[in-house]
């Protein structure tokens, strides 16, 4: 199996969950697959237009550089770990029934915990 194009993730760099959820990938990242940008930084935008008028800051975000396709919160599990060297086998078991709900509902429930901290609105 041939390694996956580059996924962009963009992230809150005001949030320091964010910053080390962004440090934790970026160690496993041997194969320099994910692209992370703080939704702060201008460049964002004009690198992935497609994420222009998506609520940024109540969630994290993905765009796959190759199909343009915007994943948000739990949805970019499976992209992401199918871009981690040791982590890939993990990312078909979201097709199972139920993990996706399950993992979405996982998020939610830390997005709103982050966004409490950080006065942030959470995301819906």
């Amino acid at each position: 199996m041939g390694r996956p194009a580059p996924l962009l993730l963009a992230y809150d760099g005001a949030c320091d969950l964010c910053q080390r959820l962004m440090e934790s990938i970026r160690i496993r990242d041997r194969w320099g697959l994910v692209i992370a940008f703080p939704l702060q930084d201008p460049e964002l935008l004009r690198v992935a237009p497609e994420l222009a008028g998506r609520p940024l800051e109540q969630a994290l975000h993905g765009l796959e550089t190759a199909t343009r396709q915007v994943f948000a919160g739990a949805e970019l599990l499976p992209p992401v770990l199918a871009r981690l060297p040791g982590w890939r086998w993990l990312a078909p078991l979201f097709r199972a029934p139920g993990v996706a709900g399950l993992a979405q509902r996982l998020y939610l429930r830390t997005a709103a915990r982050r966004c409490r901290s950080t006065g942030r609105a959470p995301i819906r």
